[in-house]
């Protein structure tokens, strides 16, 4: 561990006395003024830059979107992968005042379409001028990334087009009406241009991002922030994982979700820090030489990516990979293997482990285990509530918000130990929905709490115990199955290296498990055994009717990483539906 924790607090105490509500413009610029050659943006194959070099481009970012006629309040939809220039964009719209919309890279046309109507975005910046559409047309500008130069990327698998930074008369996006403009044509029409600089604390206020939800469920829903709930959710990971000044942050997470963005680029921006930026797929080895070259002190990952590290390192003919450097890791997002925590610290070399829980509509991890927690904690806990230090209040205990587990019928509170739905309220939870009035009613109560629609209890040291989404839970011949419980118990199975269990409707018993099982080694012994842990440390009503095995590359994930369950769900009920088919096949699992 890079220096005792207490010392890095101290110097977080040191740096943010108390807390001041400015807009996230306002705290890299005095981070920049504070560090003008300490490096903050370093990307694989290009070249670093300082923050004061970032200064630079992201002034040069917004006099181009001054002259681009965005101003305060617009929305502006950004659909790019992790590179420099994603980093300049989202400053420079805090800087003009506008709303950032980020938009994921792997979006379908259709579903671009959907996000680009439904946030009101009338500007988008894009690294992926293909899958165009006329839907697309009350877009009033588009500038694409140049093809050979910063931040050029690949167009994606609906490509039928010219490619990236193309805007000739062939381009889909001049087809459908739509005025196209190159990033250099865009910060060339800036040079000279005078961005307005809004002064004022209010505009902390002010909502600065519209994320739109992974689609682990279904369709997604814009979730409004503001600056001061981002950048206070920053501070509070910073505090409970004793960020040290210039911390190194690989980020291999997309930076349009909250996980990379605020846990990687805003924690740095706090500290000093430096994010680490690479595309293309997460492959170990090039992942390892990447964080060893650039000498990375710290990972922001999902259980996936944890996995596919210590495989690698644990395979006798696997390369040897020292990381000196690296000294935290945080592995979240989704449901961890038990063995993977203990590999981490063997692979890795470190003893700061983490795991955390949270959300889009609470910009991030509201609860984290602590870097001292051991494993056993790791594996049944999601962590407690972040400490808020300065940028907390007394009324939630020093923290930043508060939450409660309620009763899914009566929505009372529940009673020590007793699990219920997850609610909260306090400094950053979202303001809502946009525009969904409905879905915004269906979620806040009228004393304005926040249902989260997890399910959980709080353990007598205040750690979160999950057992899954509300949405998760059902019902054998009336008794409660949490998936979540089955999951952890069944991810101890020594063959097992990834299990997730849904619910299937079933006439006679209303409902059965389905246990989606990825094994370390497929063989029919080890299906076998899989099937009699089951029944030997379950309770009989608890063992799944159907047992479906996936290949590492079968699981259907968001881009960040989570399996999406209601698709599980869907090829569940789709083999049990087959007329007794083996679904336990995996040629024969429905597409």
């Amino acid at each position: 561990m890079k220096g005792l924790i207490e010392d890095r607090l101290a110097e977080l105490v040191r740096l943010y006395p108390v807390w001041e509500k400015k807009t996230i413009w306002k705290f890299f610029e005095t981070t920049a003024g504070r560090y003008p050659d300490w490096e903050f943006v370093g990307a694989e194959g290009r070249e670093s830059f300082t923050y004061g070099q970032a200064l630079d481009q992201v002034q040069k970012t917004a006099r181009g979107f001054a002259a681009l006629g965005v101003k305060a309040g617009d929305h502006v939809a950004v659909q790019m992968e992790n590179c420099p220039e994603l980093v300049w964009v989202s400053l420079a719209l805090n800087a003009v005042g506008a709303v950032k919309v980020p938009v994921n890279v792997s979006l379908s046309a259709r579903e671009l379409a959907f996000v680009l109507d439904q946030s009101e975005s009338r500007y988008l910046v894009t690294g992926r001028p293909a899958g165009w559409s006329r839907e697309l047309k009350a877009l009033k500008q588009v500038v694409v990334l140049e093809e050979d130069g910063a931040g050029a990327q690949s167009p994606g698998p609906e490509t039928e087009h010219s490619p990236a930074g193309a805007a000739g008369p062939e381009s889909p996006a001049v087809s459908a009406g739509i005025p196209v403009q190159s990033w250099q044509a865009f910060l060339a029409a800036g040079q000279g241009q005078d961005f307005r600089e809004r002064q004022g604390e209010a505009l902390a206020d002010e909502v600065c991002d519209i994320i739109y939800t992974s689609g682990s469920t279904r369709a997604p829903k814009g979730v409004m922030l503001t600056h001061d709930m981002l950048m206070r959710s920053a501070y509070a990971s910073c505090l409970n994982r004793g960020f040290e000044p210039g911390r190194r942050i690989f980020v291999p997470l997309p930076l349009f979700h909250v996980y990379g963005y605020v846990e990687g680029m805003l924690a740095a921006i706090l500290t000093g820090g430096a994010i680490l930026l690479r595309q293309g797929k997460f492959q170990a080895e090039p992942v390892l030489d990447y964080m060893k070259k650039s000498r990375a002190n710290d990972i922001l990952s999902v259980p996936a990516q944890m996995m596919s590290l210590v495989r690698y390192l644990e395979e006798p003919e696997g390369k040897a990979v020292t990381l000196p450097d690296l000294h935290a890791v945080y592995c979240s997002a989704s449901v961890c293997p038990a063995w993977v925590w203990p590999g981490i610290r063997k692979a890795l070399g470190v003893s700061d482990v983490i795991t955390g829980y949270g959300m889009t509509e609470v910009c991030g991890a509201s609860m984290q285990t602590g870097p001292g927690d051991g494993d056993e904690t790791l594996k049944t806990r999601v962590g407690k509530l972040l400490p808020g230090g300065c940028s907390g209040l007394p009324q939630f205990q020093g923290h930043q918000l508060e939450y409660q587990v309620a009763d899914q019928k009566t929505g009372r509170p529940c009673g020590p130990g007793e699990t219920g739905e997850l609610w909260c309220r306090g400094l950053v939870v979202t303001r809502g929905y946009y525009n969904r009035p409905e879905a915004n009613r269906r979620v806040f109560t009228e004393d304005g709490w926040f249902k989260t629609g997890d399910c959980g209890y709080f353990d007598e040291a205040g750690y979160l115990v999950m057992a899954g989404r509300v949405d998760d839970m059902y019902k054998i011949n009336g008794e409660n199955v949490s998936p979540k419980f089955l999951e952890d118990v069944l991810g101890n199975c020594p063959e097992i290296s990834h299990v997730e269990v849904v619910g299937v409707a079933d006439e006679k018993h209303g409902h059965v498990g389905a246990a989606f099982i990825q094994l370390k080694e497929d063989t029919p012994e080890n299906r076998e055994r899989t099937r009699r842990y089951s029944q030997e440390h379950l309770a009989r009503f608890q063992v799944p009717r159907y047992y479906i095995y996936l290949n590492a590359g079968d699981w259907p994930r968001t881009s960040t990483g989570k399996v999406q369950k209601f698709k599980l769900a869907q090829m569940a009920a789709a083999g049990k539906a087959d007329n007794g088919r083996d679904i336990g096949k995996q040629k024969d699992l429905p597409r």
